[in-house]
């Protein structure tokens, strides 16, 4: 694929052609003589994405992702700029930097044609789909709090000049947008067309949407607000189960201890930071929480009760490790700042205690909002679509209707992690 052919959509047919004209490419596992193919790998709503490797040893590989000028599920009538591919990519080179053992190595990106090459997390699995299996760790829950943790504690905003830079660079009006109308907004209109749920819940959804019953639209509404208005720190902004990924579990290590295990560095990886923006550290966590609700839900309509419980242990490890995280790396910040001058600190040493309990409480609401609109909306999870037995899945959808409805109207009234598992329990 020559330099004149810049904006030409990467395929199958000339994928390996496009990776050849990189190498040698820094950090990539690939070499010029290599002989490569390719496969395209399916699952992703907005963008194209391939695997390009070594014929010889396909653990030699790179991921190729590339974006169209359109929502690629919905066809070219559903125009998006393909821009959004330069935040992404800006997006994970400074996830790179803030923490890398939890994000995919960023390799090259290419603006002509929207595309990004970037490690390839051939190994991986999503943490949806183990989720599903009823494969839940504590140790996983933890390391996605440590993630979250790391990347707002470092771009915290209390007057820092690092702060405002984000806030510049990763305004991302366009999806903000997309987020905006589709998890707070539209979910709640009449008359919005892309709009379906189970026709089993059809009254349950006109009170809903009515005027008596909305209260639930009502602070769907404000918390829009403090999504668009709160600018806290650098945000992932679509952190649900299928933008997370985990190595394979060990069946051994994993049935002999069934809630947590030892964790490994890398295990845990956060892709598709195309939503990333400057918001509220809650958002981030509310729907890091509705991942695990929705995995919960889908077990509770099972029976499965084991996987539930285990479910409630990585939530409270969740909270109990960001917690403990966003803490130490505050104070840090802190004492560095005072190592570094005489004058305020970049951020407060008691900035984490204050800032805790109401990211908690917004975190709560986020979660109602997610899980809302998951049954509600336009887009929905396999998490309840997937569930074979009709009367198994109405199930896991009212009740991930029932939580999020109480968790919209009541997350001003949430303390603890404790009032946040009592509403997945509606």
């Amino acid at each position: 694929m020559a330099a004149a052919d810049a904006g030409v959509r990467i395929t199958t047919s000339n994928a390996c052609e496009y990776v050849r004209g990189l190498l040698p490419l820094d950090g990539a596992p690939l070499l010029p003589g290599d002989e490569l193919v390719c496969e395209e790998v399916y699952g992703g709503n907005l963008n194209y994405a391939f695997r390009v490797s070594s014929a010889s040893d396909a653990t030699r590989s790179v991921f190729v992702k590339q974006a169209p000028d359109f929502i690629k599920c919905l066809g070219p009538g559903a125009q998006l700029s393909s821009a959004r591919a330069a935040l992404e990519s800006a997006a994970l080179v400074v996830l790179n930097s803030l923490a890398p053992a939890y994000t995919p190595r960023h390799l090259h990106f290419d603006g002509a044609r929207a595309a990004m090459v970037m490690e390839d997390l051939r190994e991986h699995v999503l943490l949806r789909d183990e989720l599903l299996a009823g494969r839940v760790f504590a140790a996983d829950a933890s390391a996605l709090a440590q993630f979250m943790a790391r990347v707002h504690a470092r771009t915290m905003r209390a007057g820092d000049a690092a702060g405002a830079v984000h806030s510049a660079r990763f305004d991302n009006e366009l999806l903000c947008a997309i987020t905006s109308a589709y998890v707070f907004l539209k979910p709640y209109d009449p008359a919005e067309p892309s709009n379906r749920h189970s026709p089993a819940l059809d009254a349950q959804v006109a009170r809903l949407r009515s005027i008596e019953g909305g209260g639930a639209a009502a602070a769907a509404a404000a918390l829009e607000t403090i999504f668009r208005e709160k600018k806290q720190c650098l945000v992932h902004g679509d952190l649900h189960a299928g933008s997370v990924m985990v190595a394979r579990a060990a069946e051994p290590h994993a049935r002999a201890e069934p809630h947590a295990r030892a964790y490994a560095a890398g295990r845990l990886r956060v892709i598709d930071s195309e939503f990333a923006t400057v918001g509220p550290a809650s958002f981030d966590l509310g729907l890091a929480l509705a991942a695990y609700a929705f995995a919960r839900f889908h077990h509770g309509a099972h029976a499965r009760a084991h996987v539930v419980a285990a479910v409630d242990v990585a939530v409270r490890a969740l909270w109990r490790e960001y917690a403990a995280q966003l803490r130490g790396l505050l104070a840090g910040a802190h004492e560095s700042a005072r190592a570094a001058a005489d004058g305020a600190p970049a951020v407060p040493r008691l900035l984490a205690e204050a800032l805790l309990p109401q990211t908690l409480r917004e975190a709560a609401g986020f979660m109602g909002a997610e899980l809302t609109r998951r049954v509600i909306g336009a887009a929905h999870v396999p998490d309840l679509d997937d569930i074979a037995d009709e009367k198994a899945r109405l199930e896991a959808e009212r009740s991930a209707l029932a939580c999020g409805v109480a968790a919209l109207e009541g997350w001003r009234r949430v303390e603890t992690i404790d009032d946040v598992l009592e509403l997945m329990s509606h």
